[in-house]
């Protein structure tokens, strides 16, 4: 929903397929880069520079483009990465991702301008005809990008289907030419061999300025964005988002390696090195290279250029209007840039303000710095919406709905994140001016937003408040328990008052008021009976000498309430009921569960109800590590509290004696202090340890276990062992698990 007016709903209309949108990639990433940078380029880092610059730029960007596809099929907004970073982060970084997405759209659109005018006046520079009407002169190169831009934002004006359709035209014509091109080397070398002596030196500069050319060449990369800023437009997001996204990517990459590679076999008869004589020539090196290699060259290189600056130039109009509607329709900017044209149904004035930058920049600025400018704020956006996908992932991947979800996770954006600041710093070497530009946009965006944003963006809150009771009495050890169902709540309140009770503790009850996704948090006060319900069956069962606090929480998601709660209050422990099983498939104990106990800062404690008796025998299944010292903590607790005994015992692996295996665990058992709490310690097996375990737990009343750490590539939340012991056994257990904060996070995904 983007603008309302009298009651009427205003949105984009949806009529763009897979093809254009996938066009519309290409054409945004084959642009002016393959012209402009790739003779540059070849002089600053040599024929294998080149090439190895652009097959890791493809890499980095493919493993952004993987960023893109999992969140635009998962959030699929106009605003894309501006959406997306919004979506994972509050306060500034939302709007500053969208602030340098419009300004780099913007920029890039006038460097493709700037690229079309410099190569038609210097192709009309070759027939006598325009010698002496002054070409060469700045203004009127100036004049020809501004009129080119204004054509495309015309274009633009007319609506998204005649966007698309124009943009896959174009694309289409710049393929073919660039095919020819391709042809043309490929040919050359079958007929000359020894062109591939251009290769020598392969890298005359070294692997240092490769990095510089990445940087520089990394703004030729970009598409997958404006693809995924077509998300309101788009006949079937979640289905084409991401297909468009990858085969945009493929597409090109392998287009720049083969232009690439027919460039430099291009070069013949030099007395110097291929790459001297690209450095000498810098950005015509490309053109140069064609009309040697090919009749007509010069005429095919300008076809070429025309349809390919064209077509970026149309891509990123379109990308930066759009980015420019979103912030003002979630009132980040005046409100009046999400107005919608009744007749052509586009965003009319955010394309007015994107046209303004695009001139602006294009006669204002030298091509080189153009170029370098918007690979910096390319390349730091980028950055953020790899720390996005982490983020949405950790926080939300079990409420989303994916259309694809990339593989080995989180590896892939961390290494594009790392990468992409590295290209950044070095775009230093290449343009201060570029970085200085970059710099103000940046600091004037947060000073924007503090200034006139904060107070007026609708950033809807997750969670709100509804009610909070609290003792005067405050503790330093505070154990959460949560309660939905309030016939568990006696059970959880018995347990927590327990623990609070050894701790010299106090209690926070809560309860969340689940509002449907649909409704507004503004409207739920409607919500909140049962959940009162709940709060007060766990009051009736506190106990008098434990300070209670208790809140009423109203959100969309109650595993984010649950993690908020922890936070703002800074609870020591959690303390979660489980019915034994989960509904979805998707979840080990379920959709609430599994997200509190990956995420929480704090000890978590997931008790499956079983029978009403009071515990008289515990048994403790320990292997060792802090969260077989946590289970017998807790063990210690209950054991002192019910009057009952405790027995540890340990599955002997193949090949270890029980000398072994008591070696390690007498450190554990030391832990509890009082070694005299423990009635026994037993040493089972070999074979399988949850049969062992759950045979063994048939003379006892409660099995309290402690997580256990898996390998990597595992949707585990304690380990399967403790999982599968839980789903198993018809006992009372408690699954425990120890917060070890930052050594938390590597083993769920490393293990040990």
């Amino acid at each position: 929903v983007l603008e309302r007016s009298e009651g009427i709903e205003a949105e984009l209309s949806r009529d763009l397929s897979l093809f254009p949108i996938t066009m519309m990639g290409v054409g945004m990433m084959i642009g002016a880069g393959v012209f402009v940078c790739t003779g540059i380029s070849i002089g600053e880092s040599g024929p294998g520079g080149i090439l190895i610059t652009f097959a890791l730029n493809g890499l980095i960007a493919l493993f952004t483009g993987m960023s893109y596809a999992e969140l635009s099929s998962a959030i699929p907004r106009a605003g894309g990465g501006y959406d997306y970073v919004r979506e994972s982060f509050r306060g500034p970084w939302g709007f500053i991702t969208g602030w340098m997405a419009w300004f780099a759209s913007s920029v890039a659109g006038s460097l493709y301008a700037i690229t079309f005018s410099l190569y038609s006046l210097h192709f009309l520079k070759s027939f006598a005809i325009f010698h002496g009407l002054g070409l060469e002169n700045v203004v009127i190169e100036k004049i020809v990008a501004g009129i080119i831009a204004i054509i495309f934002i015309y274009i633009n004006y007319r609506g998204a289907s005649e966007t698309g359709a124009a943009g896959s035209v174009m694309t289409v014509g710049q393929t073919i030419t660039l095919a020819i091109i391709i042809i043309g080397g490929v040919v050359t070398v079958f007929r000359q061999p020894s062109r591939l002596e251009n290769f020598t030196p392969f890298l005359p500069q070294g692997w240092g300025k490769i990095i510089v050319t990445m940087g520089f060449t990394y703004i030729a990369f970009e598409g997958y964005e404006v693809i995924s800023r077509t998300a309101e437009e788009v006949i079937s997001p979640k289905r084409y988002l991401p297909k468009a996204i990858l085969y945009s990517l493929l597409i090109v990459v392998t287009t720049y390696l083969l232009v690439a590679f027919s460039v430099i076999v291009g070069v013949e008869g030099q007395r110097q090195d291929a790459w001297e004589w690209f450095h000498q020539r810098g950005a015509t090196g490309f053109s140069d290279a064609v009309a040697q290699m090919l009749p007509f060259g010069g005429m095919l290189v300008i076809i070429a250029v025309i349809f390919s600056s064209t077509s970026a130039l149309n891509a990123t109009t379109y990308s930066a209007t759009r980015v420019a509607f979103a912030l003002g329709r979630d009132k980040y900017l005046p409100p009046i840039l999400a107005h919608i044209s009744k007749r052509t149904r586009i965003p009319d004035v955010a394309l007015l303000f994107s046209a303004i930058i695009i001139l602006g920049t294009a006669v204002a600025l030298p091509v080189e710095d153009v170029a370098s400018g918007a690979s910096i704020m390319f390349l730091l956006t980028f950055l953020l919406i790899n720390l996005s996908v982490i983020k949405v992932r950790q926080d939300r991947g079990d409420e989303l709905s994916y259309g694809y979800i990339m593989p080995f996770f989180p590896y892939i954006p961390i290494i594009a994140i790392v990468a992409q600041l590295i290209l950044a710093i070095w775009l230093i070497d290449m343009s201060i001016i570029a970085w200085i530009v970059a710099g103000i946009w940046i600091i004037s965006g947060f000073v924007l937003y503090y200034a006139y944003s904060k107070g007026r963006a609708i950033e809807e809150e997750e969670v709100i408040v509804l009610r909070e009771a609290k003792e005067l009495v405050r503790k330093e050890y505070q154990v959460l328990v949560p309660v939905a169902n309030p016939a568990n709540a006696a059970k959880l309140m018995d347990y927590a008052t327990r623990i609070a009770r050894a701790k010299d503790g106090e209690i926070l009850i809560m309860s969340m008021a689940i509002v449907p996704e649909q409704t507004p948090i503004s409207e739920a006060r409607q919500f909140v009976t049962a959940s009162e319900a709940a709060i007060n069956e766990a009051l009736q069962h506190a106990s008098e000498d434990i300070p209670i606090h208790s809140t009423v929480r109203y959100g969309h998601n109650p595993s984010r309430g649950i993690i908020g709660a922890v936070r703002e209050h800074e609870s020591d422990l959690v303390i979660l009921g489980w019915r034994g099983h989960s509904l979805l498939h998707d979840f080990t104990l379920g959709s609430t569960i599994d997200p509190v106990i990956e995420r929480a800062n704090c000890d978590s404690i997931v008790v499956k109800l079983g029978s009403d008796v009071q515990p008289k025998k515990i048994l403790v299944p320990i292997a060792g590590g802090p969260h077989s010292g946590f289970a017998l903590e807790i063990a210690a607790i209950m054991a002192e509290s019910f009057d009952a005994e405790i027995t540890a015992i340990h599955v002997l692996r193949r090949g270890t004696t029980e000398q072994e295996a008591r070696a390690i665990l007498e450190p554990i058992l030391e832990s509890i202090g009082d070694k005299t709490k423990i009635a026994s310690v037993k040493f089972i097996g070999p074979g399988d340890v949850v049969d062992l375990i759950i045979a063994e737990a048939q003379d006892y009343d409660m099995v309290i276990i402690g997580a256990t750490l898996e390998g990597l590539f595992r949707r585990v939340v304690f380990g399967s062992i403790p999982e599968r012991i839980g789903k198993e056994s018809d006992k009372i257990v408690m699954m425990v698990k120890k917060n070890l904060g930052l050594r938390s996070w590597v083993q769920k995904w490393l293990g040990s």
